[in-house]
């Protein structure tokens, strides 16, 4: 209450200020004007005479002209109508501006600003970052804004980004959504939508989704971030052979960075385990074939709990011994020496583990992906030393 009623008084001593001289000014008639400027005339001659540019008597001439004039000036009326009329308007504008001003001031202020909004301590403003307290007043008008406009597209497409850097994934996928709806599918809007759905799902790829990622990958055909997500979106579904496919083509992607090239070929891991353990090999189908034999996963091994405990036994050592043989001869298949490693850790060798892991590396030695690819695996297993 004390600052509106400071706010009020400053307003109204600045006003004072301004528009004294149009409360105080006093009516002028014309004479006195008109006498300054006879007598500067006269004053003018009597230089030009002393420069030599005017003849006496061409100077005396022009002196009783002005002179004559000057008499009849002083005849007139020492106040015009005019000056008067002038002096009345000016008294009722500064009155208008008096009312007006103030009242203009609180309608704008209500309209466009916030008095509802409830302060924040000076101890919590001074802990806050200027860039934080800049986002979170953008984000107080964009939000004030919208609730009397929802129209408003701009709006929308402003505040989505920020929602999503926030962590308001909900929010940012509603906002990217009613700025697409208003303002049209753009590859930007279209992405922020689909990460921040996502991200709010926990990670699940929803058919809205995946509605997002086929649009922006037809917008734009060589962005590998919608076909990593519809794959995924598959091996969610349960549609593992289409997701094999699928990261086995973004792996073999020419542009693809290390980083993610181990992603794609952690998933496709998976997918290939799951695809494992819906139908888990014989021991007579999984008799050793060096040449042909793509070796155990993690999952095959598990799988053979279902038999004996000796055939189980004879089966994991069939398996993994007939892999580790064939990469003996052939050592250039990084898969292959993926899931002897695997295999190894599921067992329980951990010597022997680290062991295949070495000699990967060896092997795979300049090569940057394969490296990359066996590092995150050793993560994955625990095997980092």
């Amino acid at each position: 209450m004390l600052l509106w009623l400071g706010c009020a008084v400053l307003s109204a001593a600045v006003l004072a200020a301004l528009l004294r001289p149009l409360w105080t000014a006093a009516p002028v008639g014309r004479e006195p004007l008109v006498n300054a400027v006879y007598r500067d005339q006269i004053t003018e001659i009597d230089a030009e005479v002393d420069r030599g540019l005017l003849a006496p008597e061409e100077a005396e001439a022009a002196r009783a002209e002005i002179g004559r004039r000057l008499l009849a000036a002083d005849a007139g009326e020492t106040t015009s109508p005019a000056a008067a009329t002038d002096y009345s308007a000016s008294r009722r504008f500064a009155n208008v501006l008096g009312l007006v001003v103030p009242v203009a001031a609180i309608a704008v202020y209500l309209l466009v600003g916030s008095p509802n909004y409830a302060d924040q301590p000076i101890s919590a403003r001074a802990k806050s970052a200027p860039e934080t307290a800049d986002i979170e007043r953008l984000v107080v008008a964009v939000e004030a804004r919208l609730r009397t406009a929802p129209e408003d597209g701009q709006g929308w497409d402003v505040i989505a980004p920020v929602y999503l850097r926030r962590g308001d994934y909900a929010k940012a996928a509603d906002a990217y959504a009613r700025a697409t709806r208003l303002l049209g599918e753009t590859s930007q809007r279209l992405a922020g939508f689909a990460e921040a759905t996502v991200l709010a799902n926990d990670g699940t790829v929803t058919q809205a989704t995946r509605v997002a990622y086929e649009k922006l990958g037809r917008l734009e055909p060589k962005r590998l971030e919608p076909r990593f997500w519809l794959a995924l979106a598959d091996e969610q579904a349960g549609r593992l052979e289409d997701a094999a496919t699928a990261y086995r083509a973004l792996i073999a992607e020419p542009d693809v960075d290390a980083d993610s090239k181990g992603l794609f070929a952690e998933r496709l891991q998976s997918v290939e385990a799951k695809q494992s353990s819906r139908a888990p090999p014989s021991p007579k189908d999984t008799a050793p074939a060096p040449q042909t034999q793509r070796g155990p996963t993690a999952v095959d091994v598990a799988a053979a709990d279902k038999l004996g405990a000796e055939e189980r036994q004879q089966m994991i050592d069939s398996m993994v011994q007939g892999l580790a043989d064939r990469l003996a001869k052939t050592p250039r298949d990084l898969p292959g020496w993926q899931r002897l490693i695997r295999a190894y850790a599921v067992q329980g060798r951990r010597d022997a583990a680290l062991e295949a892991l070495k000699t990967a590396r060896s092997t795979f030695i300049d090569e940057s992906d394969a490296l990359s690819a066996l590092a995150s695996l050793a993560r994955t297993l625990g095997l980092e030393t």
